[in-house]
């Protein structure tokens, strides 16, 4: 898209007003999609055994099937973790995460990317939705380019956040370093 300098910043303006304007478009298209093949995508986040969560893992994508597997075996082990899945990055649905984990004593966020010299994209809107909050959001980088993320990575990841140590990389092979 081009505009000049004349009309750039009402250009841009207009593009993230429609984006934000998104949310009710995208929760009315899910709940169409629910009613004509009986699976709801009317909510931009999903929960999976939050009610007394203390430690919630928020991560989006492929990884959350793992992250599920990992909860059933931590809760059979009597620990208190939860995840909630990030169905739609933008428009980020901050007011929803911040409802979601009002509860949560630490927040660890999975991300399978990195904005270099900062932190993953996931965390720092997940920090920037509960600004103020006091719960502590740590974020993991991990899977990066394809590696394969498991049950024994999501511990560590659970285990360090339980410990307040958090903005790591996860699985990295130091020896090649």
């Amino acid at each position: 898209m081009y505009a000049t300098p004349e009309y750039y910043l009402e250009f841009r303006y207009e593009t993230d007003k429609a984006l934000k304007d998104a949310k009710a478009v995208i929760r009315a298209a899910g709940a169409e999609f629910g009613k004509m093949f009986g699976r709801d995508y009317s909510t931009m986040v999903e929960g999976y055994q939050l009610e007394d969560a203390e430690t919630v893992i928020v991560a989006m994508g492929s990884i959350c099937g793992t992250v599920k597997d990992t909860i059933d075996d931590l809760r059979a082990e009597g620990k208190k973790v939860g995840l909630l899945k990030i169905r739609v990055f933008r428009p980020f649905p901050s007011e929803d995460v911040a409802k979601a984990l009002k509860g949560a004593k630490h927040v660890a966020v999975l991300d399978k990317n990195i904005s270099l010299g900062a932190k993953g994209a996931v965390a720092l809107e997940v920090k920037d939705a509960l600004y103020g909050s006091g719960i502590p959001v740590y974020d993991y980088i991990l899977g990066l380019g394809g590696r394969d993320v498991q049950k024994k990575d999501i511990r560590e990841v659970v285990a360090l956040a339980e410990k307040g140590k958090g903005d790591q990389f996860i699985g990295l092979r130091r020896e090649v370093l």
